[in-house]
């Protein structure tokens, strides 16, 4: 990025590049409110003026990009970014509050996964058992797995 570039603002090109985000993801965030609305060059909004971004807006896309890449949802973010605009979140209580929930989350996700990776396993298992049999609609058996294994895979 050249320092001219960078006094004039951002394009939308660039902005993405900076941030890692693609062009069409800033514009949902801009269109879902997660950013403010872009500054135009060249005209004012819905006139066809080139977006313009400055080092703030940046620093929010790349803020919204790691909270996905925790995957916060975006109401998650949301909040975040309203506490954000009063200073660092990560002082916040809220801040902590949901990161906590969210491992609670994560946890539970995972849990439902094992239990998912139990029934499949079991499956595998059933089929190998039975390959000389074949079954009918009325008798098939071939997606039953166990309760045991079931219940941990639909806890979620």
């Amino acid at each position: 990025m050249t320092a001219k570039a960078q006094a004039n603002g951002y394009s939308i090109g660039d902005a993405a590049r900076a941030a890692g985000l693609s062009a069409k993801t800033i514009r949902y965030y801009e269109e879902i409110g997660l950013i403010p609305r872009a500054q135009r060059r060249a005209g004012a909004p819905r006139t066809g003026g080139d977006r313009v971004y400055s080092d703030a807006d940046i620093g929010r896309l790349s803020f919204i990009r790691h909270a996905r890449m925790v995957d916060l949802g975006l109401a998650d973010i949301r909040e975040l970014l309203r506490i954000a605009d009063a200073g660092c979140p990560s002082t916040h209580p809220v801040y902590a509050e949901m990161l906590r929930r969210h491992v609670r989350s994560i946890d539970e996700r995972i849990n439902h996964l094992l239990g998912l990776r139990g029934a499949v396993h079991q499956l595998l298992s059933r089929r190998s058992a039975a390959e000389d049999e074949c079954c009918t609609w009325e008798t098939c058996g071939c997606m039953h797995a166990e309760p045991h294994h079931m219940k941990e895979a639909t806890s979620v």
